[in-house]
């Protein structure tokens, strides 16, 4: 039975993907760092629907002595993992004279550091596989200056797939999804205004929902992409 680890797993896109995969027969790792309990109640409920291992492990991505502590656990658990989806991700929106050196630091060290500091020691205990990491159409379309750190996190996050793909081929695939405006609790308080005007910037005149991402991103890590690597893929509904 084959293993994924899911950074940020507790809620969100990162609680659908860990669905998915379970209801396709993996092993799920869910990593958090705040929500204990919706952790908790996504092992119980993954649990009860499908006949797989759950293992909830509280680590900072950030910080690499954690990150190399849940490795280490993982590996005396499961002995290796054969996905990794590099969920976990933060933003701190305001306006860029207001956004503070600790602000933009503080995304830049979950978004960016997080995902090297993962995929650095959970490639050490994959033997072949996939790691999908979680960028943003914002690093790819015209951003908001709003959110100028965070744009940047996952810009730097594409960087990061083309390096890490070239560097571990061909036993390990790793590419990138890159969701747009996506139904989630970081988006729950959008003004409605707001949310109307962006709705009509995007060909499918509504936002996503995480099921349709995770939907890409267990693609990318099933047998049906086996000639993808080093790819981005936009998961926006078009938007323009």
């Amino acid at each position: 039975m084959k293993t994924v680890l899911i950074t940020g797993a507790s809620r969100g896109i990162g609680k659908a993907t860990a669905l998915k995969f379970a209801k396709e027969g993996y092993n799920v790792i869910i990593n958090y760092l705040f929500q204990e309990k919706d952790a908790l109640a996504l092992k119980d409920e993954i649990i009860k629907k499908y006949k797989v291992e759950v293992l909830v492990y509280k680590a900072d991505v950030a910080i690499e002595e954690e990150v190399k502590k849940m490795i280490t656990n993982i590996k005396n658990t499961f002995g290796k993992i054969d996905c990794l989806v590099n969920n976990a991700g933060i933003a701190i929106d305001n306006d860029y004279l207001d956004k503070s050196t600790e602000e933009f630091q503080k995304v830049l060290n979950v978004n960016l550091l997080g995902t090297f500091l993962v995929t650095k020691y959970a490639s050490l205990i994959m033997e072949k596989g996939s790691i999908i990491n979680i960028s943003s159409n914002g690093a790819i379309n015209d951003g908001y200056s709003e959110a100028i750190d965070y744009d940047a996190s996952k810009a730097g996050i594409i960087a990061l797939t083309h390096d890490f793909a070239k560097r571990l081929a061909p036993k390990i695939r790793v590419n990138a999804v890159a969701p747009g405006w996506i139904n989630t609790d970081m988006n729950k308080d959008i003004e409605p205004n707001f949310q109307k005007m962006q709705e009509n910037n995007i060909l499918l005149n509504r936002f996503g929902e995480k099921e349709e991402v995770a939907n890409v991103i267990y693609f990318l890590a099933s047998e049906a992409s086996s000639y993808i690597n080093s790819t981005i893929i936009r998961v926006d509904g078009g938007e323009k």
